[in-house]
C-alpha cells in the first residue's frame, strides 16, 4: 500500500490554547517536537466513503464539538471523557472508547497514547448501529461498545503497517457497519452534490429548489437523514476537501479558498471548533492520506515540496 509521507517540519510545534475549568479561562501551551511526534508514530488520516478514521496524536485538544458523531478510541491507556466542560466540576470518566454524538460539547483528557477518532458516514446508520451496541449511552456519551475489543485489535494492526483494505473490513465486522445508505432519495442527491463539489456556493435554496423540495421541508429531511443541520454538514464536507487539498502540498490559504470557505480565517476557526486544534497544528503532523475507493485504496502523490505552513 502506497502512503503519502511528507517531511515534519523541523522546529517544534507550538499550541496555545484556552482550557476552561471551574469558570477559569487558563491559558496552556503544549509543544510536540519533531522526536515527540515520531514516538506517538505516524499521523494516518484513512477516507472510507463518507466516513473518516484519524490514527495519531490527540495533539492535547481543546473542548469542541464534532459535527458528526465520533468513535474515540486509545491505543494505550485509558482516556478521561467529559461531556459538560463548561461545568464548574466537570465529570470525567476513564474508558478506552467513547462514542459521542454530532454537535456535542466534550473535551478528552488524554496522555501521549496514540488515538483514533472515527467520524462516521452521517448519511448511513452507522450511529444507530453503534449507539445500539453501547452498554450506556446517556444521549451525549455511549460507553462499553459490544465489538470495542476487536475494534481495538483492528486498530492497532492498522498502526503496526497492516493493509487498509483489510483492516477497514476487520473493522466494519467489529462494529456493525455495514449498512447501506439510507433517507430520501432527494436528500442522497443534495448530498452528492455537496460531496462532488464542496467548494460550490451550495445554497440552501438552490438545493431544495434542484431536489423539488421547499427550504423548510428540505431542511426537516435533510436532519432527518443526516443527524446533523443542513450548513453544519456542508462545513464539515469542505473541511474535509480543505485536510485533502493540506495532504497534496497545498498552503493553508489556498486549500481554504479552495474548498469552498471565504477566508483562512473562516476554515482555522470552523475546524478548531470542530476538532479542538487549529489545522496548522495537523498540516505539521504531515499525516499520511489513504483513500478508500469501492473495494481499492488510492492515496495522492507525494508532493514535491512539504506544505506551506504560514497562517
Amino acid at each position: 500500500m502506497i502512503r503519502l509521507i511528507v517531511h515534519h517540519n523541523k522546529t517544534a510545534s507550538v499550541r496555545f490554547f484556552w482550557h476552561e475549568a471551574a469558570g477559569d479561562r487558563v491559558p496552556e501551551v503544549i509543544a510536540f517536537s519533531r522526536t515527540m511526534l515520531c514516538a506517538m508514530g505516524e499521523t494516518k488520516l484513512f477516507f472510507w466513503r463518507a466516513r473518516a478514521l484519524y490514527l495519531g496524536p490527540a495533539f492535547g485538544l481543546s473542548p469542541h464539538r464534532n459535527a458528526v458523531p465520533v468513535l474515540c478510541a486509545s491505543l494505550g491507556r485509558s482516556f478521561r471523557v467529559a461531556v459538560d466542560p463548561k461545568a464548574r466540576e466537570p465529570t470525567y470518566l476513564a474508558c478506552h472508547v467513547a462514542l459521542i454524538p454530532a454537535n456535542t460539547l466534550h473535551h478528552l483528557l488524554i496522555d501521549d497514547a496514540p488515538m483514533a477518532f472515527l467520524y462516521v458516514d452521517a448519511r448511513s446508520d452507522d450511529f444507530r448501529r453503534l449507539r445500539a451496541q453501547a452498554a450506556h449511552f446517556d444521549g451525549r456519551l455511549g460507553l462499553g461498545l459490544k465489538g470495542e475489543s476487536a475494534y481495538l485489535t483492528a486498530l492497532t494492526r492498522l498502526q503496526d503497517g497492516a493493509a487498509w483494505g483489510e483492516v477497514r473490513e476487520q473493522i466494519a465486522a467489529a462494529l456493525d457497519l455495514h449498512a447501506p445508505i439510507r433517507g430520501d432519495a432527494r436528500i442522497a442527491a443534495a448530498l452528492r452534490q455537496l460531496h462532488e463539489a464542496p467548494d460550490e456556493s451550495a445554497e440552501l435554496a438552490q438545493l431544495a429548489q434542484q431536489v423539488g423540495l421547499s427550504p423548510s421541508r428540505f431542511l426537516h429531511l435533510f436532519k432527518q437523514a443526516t443527524g446533523v443541520p443542513f450548513r453544519r454538514y456542508r462545513l464539515w464536507v469542505r473541511v474535509g476537501a480543505a485536510v485533502r487539498s493540506l495532504a497534496r502540498g497545498h498552503a493553508l490559504t489556498d486549500a481554504a479558498l479552495d474548498a469552498g470557505f471565504c477566508s483562512l480565517a473562516h476554515f482555522s476557526a470552523t475546524f478548531r471548533e470542530m476538532f479542538g486544534l487549529t489545522p496548522s497544528v495537523l498540516a505539521k503532523a504531515a499525516p499520511a492520506i489513504i483513500e478508500a475507493v469501492g473495494e481499492e485504496s488510492r492515496t495522492p502523490r507525494v508532493p514535491a515540496q512539504p506544505p506551506v505552513l504560514a497562517e
